[in-house]
């Protein structure tokens, strides 16, 4: 009787340990920026990465990048770039974005900004994973901030920031308007020092068309 615990447990254990390496393994699975929609992205689709890997521009009026301030007032801003520098790893690619910026906001009459505290080498941390068909998310880490000054009529000073910051990667062919694109719909806590009048929380909501590295592009893995 003892014997056949002992190899049960000996049998348990080895299944165990070929589920958790299995897990493991799946979890180590390397994204790919791809130039085709495959599920395994070939090494002559791949897209090379480095600085720079990811940028994001808006371009026509439609898209934008604005911080809704709840009873407040809402900042647009109709040109600007979002840029992360990346590397492969066993898993996601990592890095850190290097570029973002909003400029041409309104309302104009308070000749308002919504910037985050260094535009370049912003000093946050970005994370690129596949989610699924063809699309990924863009996760920035380490307190993402923005600040509303607005310096008209209607002075205000808002910052606001949060722990992690993500938007969403849609994958696109570039042909008949399927661009790729980076979005978000953020929410985000005012901190520091603020005007009287920021509320406590507002949202971050942005479309970028994918500029670099191209179209098509893709993630996958």
């Amino acid at each position: 009787m003892k014997l056949f615990k002992s190899i049960g447990l000996v049998l348990g254990l080895a299944l165990f340990a070929t589920a958790f390496l299995a897990v493991g393994s799946a979890s180590a699975v390397t994204t790919k920026l791809c130039r085709a929609n495959e599920a395994k992205c070939s090494k002559a689709n791949t897209w090379s990465v480095g600085t720079e890997s990811l940028v994001g521009a808006i371009g026509p009026a439609s898209e934008e990048a604005k911080l809704v301030m709840p009873g407040l007032l809402t900042v647009s801003c109709t040109s600007g770039k979002l840029g992360a520098s990346l590397k492969e790893t066993a898993g996601a690619l990592v890095g850190e974005l290097v570029k973002w910026n909003q400029s041409s906001c309104i309302p104009t009459a308070d000749s308002c900004t919504l910037r985050p505290p260094k535009e370049f080498e912003t000093g946050y941390s970005a994370e690129v994973e596949a989610t699924g068909e063809g699309n990924g998310v863009l996760t920035v880490g380490l307190n993402p901030s923005l600040t509303v000054i607005c310096v008209g009529a209607l002075k205000i000073l808002c910052n606001y920031t949060t722990p992690t910051m993500k938007f969403a990667i849609k994958g696109g062919s570039g042909g008949g308007g399927k661009n790729p694109q980076i979005s978000s719909e953020a929410p985000m806590t005012r901190a520091g020092k603020n005007s009287e009048s920021c509320p406590s929380t507002a949202t971050y909501v942005s479309l970028y068309q994918v500029t670099v590295p191209g179209s098509p592009m893709f993630v996958t893995n």
